[in-house]
């Protein structure tokens, strides 16, 4: 009698192109440095290498065919010089360019619930719970693994990654785009392995330890055994905490203060962009988009492509505001030639309070702006603070952050997968160097940050909010008291109280914070919409999250997005800036706008 061993799987299935192009090798890297300030020969190359001559003569001629080195003709023969674009490139630091080939292919693979391991879709034999029972009628034993205790992960970036594995052949292939709209995902299938004579047929090569013990047990077991139970064994979902930090230098500049500043920055993206921009704003506005619209045509019209993601879910009302006016803007978008099959603006709100922009450019790379300001709503007239990321690593965490926002349906999502690649790509750089440091914060790191800030501040602390709400005195009041002492200043700012909270409450607040050292200050003539924290001259932090006035979700971490920042000097920069537009800020003031109606 055969007995077949059923193994519950899941099965996923999708279209990929796969960019295929030699990498650089090491040999020709460092001929390209040899040859970057003065022409060489080829007898020079080799003695110098220790390489044989026809090495020397194919990686030469390889840089010659990319334009990155040229021939230098002279009575002594012929030469060898870095091309201004290869001097360019070694110069800089960038890494050498890719060019690949790109071609399609579908690709299926499963994986098994027992450990979690996955196989080409090929190399198994596949059966439904129909063609189970079909066997079990014909005379075959079945003997049907039920697995407790936990399933493989099945998150967007693990599916990813096992595509990658079985899609690509070496270091000379990586993914470049998932099509979503022919992903499958089945769960009602078995990988079935055969028994005969008491011993499995049917196994993957590949397959480990785990699961061949598995079903070395299975097929021990005693006739008529229909049922076997086991426990997952396998890797489980990664927990989603807080980026790595990167090293860094950071340009003061890059941090944007102000409200027509923010326009100048938003204006200057979108007309450095290359190829590619993501937007994430947690408001839309219908008319600011046609404000904006020549703008993005402009950038549309040099081949950009967008994204507009919006995140409103504060109530029922809010939410179905926002979803009219992304139908509006998608109603604008298809009626115009120029926007036409190059702006997609998303329908469903990803309920992330978040304000990021995402954009690619020529001569910087990826930037990614973490903001508090709504680049989609505002009419930049508040006073708004961003954090521009040229550090590649740190701009691979935000798309990192825009792929969690929007991958909720796996691999369907192509902007998911998209965000999920160019975070791949960009993490492939070399890491940044210098004295500064950057760290992308998410939902509740932006809590944790804060209490450490509020240990450590030796001179400054000042919490920036647009509202002062009833989770003030937890969330930014308390941590102000922490930090305050005859050494360090500690200021909350903010513009407009909210919920329960009425200006008589403000008025306590700020006399029982007073008596703790802590100054409660409220602006009336120009808002601050701005979140941020400084800390001593050196740190701050710039965020969506209202400080003192809303707390992180816990169980969405990508509620809440911002950046701390660690850089000589630059708090005290912000602040400065902060000074001039907010002067009650500054030491010893006694504005007129501290006091409270």
């Amino acid at each position: 009698m055969t007995a077949l061993i059923a193994i519950p799987i899941f099965r996923v299935g999708c279209k990929v192109e796969i960019d295929r192009g030699r990498s650089w090798s090491v040999v020709e890297e460092a001929i390209l440095w040899a040859v970057a300030r003065e022409s060489r020969t080829i007898g020079w190359l080799r003695d110098q290498t220790d390489l044989p001559h026809q090495i020397v003569v194919g990686a030469l001629a390889r840089l010659m065919q990319f334009r990155l080195v040229e021939a230098v003709i002279s009575d002594s023969g012929a030469a060898f010089k870095a091309s201004s674009y290869g001097l360019k490139i070694v110069t800089g630091g960038d890494a050498l360019p890719y060019f690949p080939k790109r071609f399609s292919k579908r690709v299926g693979f499963v994986i098994e619930w027992a450990t979690g391991e996955f196989f080409p879709t090929a190399q198994i034999t596949l059966m439904s719970p129909y063609k189970l029972e079909q066997e079990r009628l014909a005379g075959a034993e079945i003997r049907q693994l039920n697995v407790t205790g936990g399933l493989p992960p099945m998150s967007h970036a693990a599916n990813l990654n096992r595509l990658a594995d079985i899609a690509t052949r070496g270091w000379d292939e990586r993914i470049a785009l998932v099509d979503g709209r022919t992903a499958t995902l089945h769960d009602n299938e078995f990988m079935v392995v055969k028994v005969i004579d008491g011993s499995p047929r049917g196994l993957p090569d590949t397959a480990g330890p785990k699961l061949r013990t598995l079903v070395d047990e299975a097929c021990a077991l005693p006739a008529g055994t229909k049922t076997v139970s086991v426990s997952y064994s396998g890797p489980r979902e990664d927990d989603e905490g807080l980026a790595e930090e990167h090293a860094c230098s950071f340009d003061h500049s890059d941090i944007i203060v102000g409200g027509s500043q923010q326009k100048i920055c938003f204006e200057e993206l979108l007309s450095r962009a290359h190829r590619r921009v993501v937007i994430h704003s947690t408001f839309l506005e219908a008319k600011r988009f046609e404000v904006m619209s020549e703008l993005i045509k402009a950038a549309c019209l040099k081949g950009v492509h967008f994204d507009f993601l919006w995140g409103a879910e504060r109530d029922d009302d809010t939410e179905q505001k926002n979803y009219r006016a992304s139908v509006e803007i998608a109603r604008m978008i298809r009626n115009d030639r120029d926007l036409r099959g190059r702006c997609t603006v998303h329908l469903r709100s990803t309920g992330s309070h978040a304000k990021l922009i995402l954009a690619d450019t020529l001569t910087d790379g990826w930037i990614a702006g973490i903001s508090s300001c709504n680049w989609l709503s505002s009419p930049f007239q508040s006073v708004e603070l961003t954090a521009l990321l040229r550090d590649q690593h740190a701009v691979a965490d935000v798309a990192e952050a825009l792929r969690h926002l929007v991958g909720r349906r796996g691999l369907y999502d192509d902007l998911a997968t998209e965000m999920a690649i160019t975070a791949i790509d960009l993490r492939r750089t070399p890491k940044g160097k210098g004295g500064d440091r950057i760290r992308v914060l998410i939902g509740e790191e932006h809590d944790r940050f804060l209490r450490v800030a509020s240990g450590k501040a030796k001179r400054r602390f000042t919490i920036g909010s647009n509202r002062l709400g009833t989770t003030a005195r937890p969330g930014a009041l308390l941590q102000g008291e922490a930090a305050a002492s005859d050494q360090v200043r500690a200021t909350v700012i903010y513009t407009t109280t909210t919920g329960p909270i009425k200006n008589r409450h403000a008025r306590a607040l700020a006399d029982e914070s007073a008596e703790a050292g802590v100054r409660l200050v409220r602006t009336k003539k120009i808002p601050l919409h701005g979140k941020f924290v400084a800390v001593d001259d050196d740190e701050i932090a710039v965020t969506s999250l209202n400080w003192a006035s809303a707390s992180a979700d816990p169980d969405f971490p990508w509620g809440e997005i911002g950046v701390q920042i660690h850089s000589e000097g630059l708090a005290a920069s912000v602040c400065e800036q902060l000074e001039v537009i907010f002067p009650m800020l500054k030491e010893g003031s006694d504005s007129e706008e501290e006091r409270l109606p």
